[in-house]
């Protein structure tokens, strides 16, 4: 009689799937090191993880950046399954919701037999409520940050195992590493693609001097920067306050509405949807389809991201990017690239509008017969007089202003004072006057004159004077026009070309900045997945002390990782201006030793610490901050075994912090530039300068936070001595 196999012979089976399975997660986490775009990642996953973990449906969530909603990035549903039907919008889910969610919120992995039996489920909508499916959900972290979620499911009762489990967990750290990582190689893709289609766009603009060509340039770069479906440019009425339509673009094979098929909208219908006039934002779908259907140009929308759009005191509009219906929402990143392109459009709408006013301008004065001239509001100096000036003020009047002379050199000796008087006045009321006064000719006579005075006013205050005295020649008149046409021409050309200019400067900037995170990103990256693979690898057969070894690496290049996007966050805080100090009594000493104690030297520094005891109202997690910058970069850029003194004493009610070195010192030229965001100074003690320099810059702004300032001198005997001075509370 044939015996039923014993329990060996089933044990050595499911070894050989266990190393069958393993060399297969190796060879995928494998795979998705090499790929660089997060959808190639995920559709690794779904596809390849079938080979190793049988199931019926499998979805990769990932985080968004506003740290709440789950995207769905993959998901894969067999034909002949119940998964089969699900979509893209029913998949999308929120922290702690449903299984999903709540994995991502605690972190911690969820294996069910039966997902009806766990209380936070939810059901998918357009699936059957009681399906008997067993799940399997894990995290993907990277340090303390939840990456996303990869969550399998398979019709049946305990179709997953303790050994499933531990094999996804293991994918998940791989993949965490390899979203995060193709995440920082999009982010540096879209910069440079953001910058190059930004100067294109300034480049384009300088030549452009009509509204509806300006429109158009804008409304064409805005897909190629920001994901959406249509984009459109509105311009807001000055008299009824409405918004019409001025350009609209369709971007691939979706369709808009012909712009003469799209009504205005009203003032009062469009202060409700215009949530700011001078910040980005973003009008959910929802709201967004409760617009009235003959005001929309397109019929389906998703989320509208609105940018507002001004130029000169009177001119408002909109720049509209309109989502993919159910599609992901626009980020952060998205309301900064629009924020560009506004703000290229409404420099080159100013400069339009301007332009437009001159030429009509000139074209009215060149119909007069009467002396024009224009004057600075604030010293009645001239910058400009034309007409037919010779017979009344002589040949020589329209060089007066590069003479430096002044309205009122003019006037007759005994009607000068009074004219004078008059004209102070009606700049400073903000109203136009007429004048009648006599002036001297070159050839001796007295002719009286009728000055009509144009007080040109701006949004802070006058800026310009503008007259017409009677009987001017029409010929010098329009060549003088002509005259000043050029030069504003000129200038304007100047200030687009300034404009290109600073352009490529920050362009340059942006490289360096990000050569400079991309290489202090990668290499504590490097260095964690290195020894997480040799941990995972070694399958607990290390030497203990060598296992500790790894792990403090991880550790410390985790560290490292925090403190350069910690650095980054403060930075934009602190120039967006949303930090405030919060001051509390603080015991100086204590807290300045404690700074010094947490800061590593791997370069074994003579550090020498002198602080006297003493109590300040301060902040002290941003004067912590301060000390721990100031030690680091005196411990970066000296050699190894160079000194180091810290120092603080009281002063003035305050605290003066010194950090010293024996190193090279500063140059003077450098001085003020080291403290600007993303500036080193050329070189350092090992020959590659660390971190992206921000370190300096939050020593600066942390300590004027307080009040205070942050600077740097000659240490007596050779070296730097940096100094911040912060006033007490």
């Amino acid at each position: 009689m044939a015996q039923a196999p014993g329990p060996e012979p089933k044990r050595l089976r499911d070894d050989i799937r266990s190393i069958a399975q393993l060399n297969m997660l190796h060879n995928l986490a494998a795979a998705l090191n090499m790929l660089g775009d997060v959808e190639e990642i995920a559709a690794a996953i779904t596809a390849e993880l079938r080979t190793i973990i049988d199931y019926h449906n499998c979805r990769v969530y990932l985080l968004q950046p506003d740290r709440e909603t789950l995207f769905p990035v993959a998901f894969r549903g067999e034909l002949f399954t119940d998964y089969a039907t699900e979509s893209l919008p029913a998949l999308v889910t929120k922290l702690g919701e449903g299984i999903t969610g709540h994995v991502a919120l605690t972190k911690t992995s969820l294996l069910t037999p039966d997902a009806r039996q766990v209380e936070f489920s939810v059901t998918i909508p357009g699936t059957d409520d009681d399906l008997l499916e067993s799940m399997l959900a894990v995290p993907m972290i990277a340090g303390d940050e939840v990456v996303g979620v990869i969550v399998l499911s398979k019709l049946g009762y305990a179709q997953f195992d303790e050994d499933d489990r531990r094999l996804l967990e293991v994918l998940a750290s791989h993949a965490s590493v390899a979203f995060q990582t193709a995440r920082l190689l999009e982010a540096e893709r879209r910069e440079a693609r953001v910058s190059a289609a930004l100067l294109r766009l300034s480049q384009a603009m300088t030549s452009e001097h009509t509204v509806g060509e300006i429109f158009q340039h804008a409304i064409e770069t805005v897909p190629t920067i920001v994901p959406c479906v249509a984009a459109a440019a509105y311009t807001r009425d000055e008299e009824t306050g409405a918004f019409r339509a001025a350009r609209v673009l369709a971007v691939g094979t979706h369709t808009t509405k012909p712009r003469s098929e799209i009504a205005d909208i009203p003032k009062e219908i469009a202060e409700q949807f215009l949530f700011s006039e001078t910040e980005p934002f973003v009008i959910p779908q929802e709201v967004a389809m409760q617009v009235p259907a003959d005001l929309r140009f397109m019929d389906d929308p998703g989320a509208v991201l609105v940018t507002p759009l001004r130029w000169d005191a009177d001119g408002f509009g909109a720049i509209v990017a309109v989502g993919e219906a159910d599609g992901a929402p626009f980020d952060d990143d998205a309301l900064s690239f629009a924020q560009g392109v506004a703000d290229i459009t409404s420099l080159a709408l100013g400069n339009a509008r301007r332009l437009s006013e001159l030429e009509r301008f000139h074209e009215l004065v060149e119909t007069l017969d009467a002396i024009f001239w224009e004057a600075d509001a604030k010293d009645f100096r001239l910058t400009f007089v034309g007409g037919r000036a010779d017979p009344v003020l002589g040949p020589d009047a329209g060089s007066w202003p590069s003479q430096g002379r002044a309205w009122g050199d003019h006037v007759h000796e005994a009607d000068r004072d009074a004219a004078r008087l008059a004209v102070r006045w009606a700049r400073d009321e903000g109203r136009d006057t007429t004048l009648e006064y006599r002036v001297r000719t070159p050839s001796g006579e007295n002719v009286w004159v009728r000055d009509l005075i144009h007080v040109v006013q701006r949004s802070r205050g006058p800026r310009q004077l503008r007259g017409l005295m009677v009987d001017i020649t029409e010929r010098k008149q329009a060549e003088q026009a002509l005259q000043a046409s050029e030069r504003k021409y000129s200038e304007a050309f100047r200030r687009e070309r300034e404009a290109a200019q600073q352009l490529r400067a920050l362009d340059d900037m942006k490289n360096t900045f990000l050569e400079a995170v991309s290489h202090d990103l990668r290499t504590p990256l490097t260095s964690i997945l290195g020894s997480a693979i040799t941990l995972e690898r070694a399958n607990m057969s290390l030497p203990p002390e060598d296992a500790v070894d790894l792990v403090r690496r991880i550790a410390s290049n985790a560290r490292k990782l925090e403190r350069l996007l910690g650095d980054l966050l403060d930075l934009d805080r602190l120039q967006r201006g949303i930090v405030s100090p919060q001051r509390r009594p603080t015991e100086v000493g204590e807290l300045i030793r404690r700074a010094v104690d947490e800061t590593e030297d791997r370069n074994g520094h003579d550090l020498t610490v002198e602080v006297e005891p003493f109590v300040l109202s301060l902040d002290a997690p941003k004067v912590e901050r301060i000390v721990e910058n100031l030690v680091t970069n005196a411990l970066r850029h000296t050699p190894p075994g160079a000194e180091v003194w810290v120092r603080a004493v009281p002063e003035d009610g305050g605290l003066l912090l010194m950090v010293e070195d024996d190193g090279t010192g500063i140059p003077p030229e450098l001085r003020e530039e080291i403290f600007e965001p993303f500036r080193q100074a050329p070189g350092s003690a090992t020959g590659h300068s660390p971190g992206v320099g921000v370190g300096l810059s939050l020593v600066k702004r942390f300590a004027e936070l307080h009040g205070g300032r942050a600077w740097v001198e000659d240490r007596p005997g050779g070296g730097a001595s940096f100094r911040v001075y912060v006033p007490g509370g």
